[in-house]
């Protein structure tokens, strides 16, 4: 049987997951505390000066995603944390290209955004 072929996007999902995998050593397939608050600190550091800069502590959005309060994060509350990880790289790409650029990404495709 021939291995599936992915596409870019699904090899980008299916190396998130890797790197979940690599911190989630403790507990089989989750994240504790301190897992995440290293994987956050190592592998999103543009996240994490945002956080820091909103006065938001990574204990709180540990917290907060941990939605049976079991103290680990499994996968699917992990991705979670990767929509607030996506929607500020997404912001602060828009921030970064300016009024000029505004909703458009400069590689000829607009998500036609109303700024």
């Amino acid at each position: 049987m021939a291995a599936k072929k992915f596409t870019p996007s699904e090899q980008q999902m299916n190396h998130i997951i890797e790197v979940f995998h690599q911190y989630s050593q403790k507990s089989p397939d989750a994240l504790e505390k301190t897992e995440f608050e290293e994987l956050v600190e190592k592998q999103a550091p543009g996240y994490h000066k945002y956080m820091k800069e909103n006065n938001i502590s990574l204990e709180t959005l540990f917290k907060q995603i941990d939605l049976d309060k079991n103290k680990k994060m499994t996968f699917p509350e992990f991705v979670l944390v990767l929509s607030k990880i996506a929607i500020e790289i997404h912001d602060r790409y828009h921030k970064d290209k300016g009024p000029e650029g505004s909703g458009h990404h400069g590689h000829g495709y607009s998500h036609h955004h109303h700024h």
